[in-house]
């Protein structure tokens, strides 16, 4: 992930801005569905889509190929992977809510899946802001400061482990040693 400086710079300051709108703080916990709520969006699973063959339904369910899309932008629409845990699923929410922020084009959609189409740049883009709307910088040094784990920075958030490294090494902020 090559991203500058200056966007790294803008996507923490987007996350603090979506906080402050919300009045709660950088360290506070932001839900996706909160967001999703505030861009008139809704989120369904592939049962729930118009128009998806029982094929692609099923091979949408059965495979792990795939965590999000969005499948329309007005009124916003994203589908979900039903499997994915609630941490996982706040990750992928944030990711594709991060396309709509970042005002990203949709490139077309897969005729086999019925997903976006992906252009690498927007998915990192969309990833490093996707980590910041979840965990900001603010709200990650607030947390080791306080000597939280990866599992407790992870629970305050909504976020996974995963996530909460991913952050760290985008950040270069350390997490505190467990080790006494």
């Amino acid at each position: 992930m090559n991203l500058e400086p200056t966007f790294k710079r803008r996507c923490e300051a987007i996350a603090v801005d979506w906080r402050h709108h919300f009045h709660i703080r950088p360290f506070d916990l932001l839900l996706a569905e909160q967001l999703l709520q505030a861009l008139k969006g809704e989120v369904v699973t592939p049962d729930q889509v118009r128009n998806l063959s029982l094929e692609t339904i099923n091979h949408l369910n059965a495979y792990d190929d795939w965590s999000a899309g969005v499948i329309r932008r007005d009124p916003l629409l994203i589908m979900v992977h039903p499997a994915h845990s609630p941490a996982r699923r706040q990750s992928d929410l944030m990711h594709e809510l991060s396309h709509i922020l970042l005002k990203h084009l949709m490139i077309g959609f897969s005729r086999e899946t019925g997903l976006p189409l992906r252009d690498a740049r927007f998915e990192d883009e969309a990833t490093y802001l996707g980590g910041c709307l979840q965990i900001p910088r603010l709200g990650l040094q607030w947390a080791t400061q306080r000597g939280f784990t990866s599992v407790q920075i992870a629970a305050h958030f909504g976020a996974s482990e995963a996530m909460v490294h991913f952050r760290c090494n985008m950040t270069g902020i350390p997490l505190p040693s467990t080790s006494s």
